[in-house]
């Protein structure tokens, strides 16, 4: 497997992305996936993302990816169309950042709508449209939209959902697996599967078992050993960006941990 190893900037989302790159440079970290909790890095603020741009300018770190803002009302499955178009314009301008910053790549997640309290038909309806105009808007920019796999219980979680979302969609939108997400629901193998030739992108962290921990990959129950020679099988050769919460220590020595775990595990 030829895949690279990188990390988000989110881990400390209410730290400012300027204050987090001397831990994650010094954790020897090359690829970077930028992270747009809101006090953590505005993608629509110009001056945010200019200052982004000099501070990397004379650092070895890069960005690789940008994860495009989420949550709330900006859901590309909610059922007010409103919302839908905001989420839309949100990703957009990720979209525009991300080649300011030399990234070609975008992360969305398709919906953080919960199964139970929705019609998962209707929003899976809607999703798919919203994806569709997503992959007609990005084209001219030249980035590439990865839809990542969500947890479980949020529409789109199940392997099926995830594949009626993706049928039919022009090929150049890809995927992004989530580790954590995946071995939750059991379904690890299978969004492989679905993912087939579109899989360009992995999110990896580790989890106990029973919550979203985001945890160093090697620190909880996740079978690293089964996912590598998946990807290996699946040729994969994108980028496997690490996704952390917010360490309990010191972040550079935490972070240099992760990607050292995450090394070995891969075989990197």
């Amino acid at each position: 497997m030829t895949g690279r190893i990188g990390l988000s900037t989110g881990a400390c989302t209410d730290r400012p992305i300027l204050d987090m790159l001397p831990a994650l440079e010094a954790s020897g970290v090359l690829g970077l996936e930028v992270s747009t909790p809101p006090r953590h890095f505005d993608a629509l603020h110009p001056g945010q993302i200019q200052a982004l741009v000099t501070a990397l300018k004379d650092q070895p770190l890069h960005v690789v990816s940008i994860h495009a803002p989420f949550g709330g009302l900006l859901d590309l499955a909610e059922p007010n169309p409103h919302h839908r178009a905001a989420a839309i314009g949100a990703i957009l301008g990720a979209a525009s950042a991300v080649t300011q910053l030399g990234g070609g790549l975008v992360v969305i997640h398709p919906s953080d709508l919960e199964r139970h309290r929705h019609d998962a038909g209707a929003r899976l309806a809607d999703c798919k449209q919203s994806l569709a105009t997503l992959a007609e808007n990005c084209r001219p920019l030249g980035v590439t939209l990865a839809v990542e796999s969500p947890l479980p219980h949020l529409i789109g979680g199940h392997p099926d959902e995830f594949a009626m979302l993706l049928h039919d969609l022009d090929p150049s939108v890809r995927v992004c697996l989530d580790t954590g997400h995946t071995s939750l629901g059991g379904h690890w193998k299978r969004f492989v599967e679905v993912a087939g030739p579109r899989l360009i992108h992995v999110h990896a962290h580790d989890n106990r078992g029973h919550w979203d921990d985001h945890l160093p990959p090697g620190d909880g129950i996740i079978n690293w050993p089964a996912i590598r020679e998946s990807l290996e099988a699946a040729d994969f050769a994108g980028w496997i960006m690490i996704e952390l919460a917010c360490p309990p220590e010191e972040p550079e020595a935490y972070f240099a941990r992760a990607l050292a775990q995450t090394r070995r595990l891969f075989g990197d």
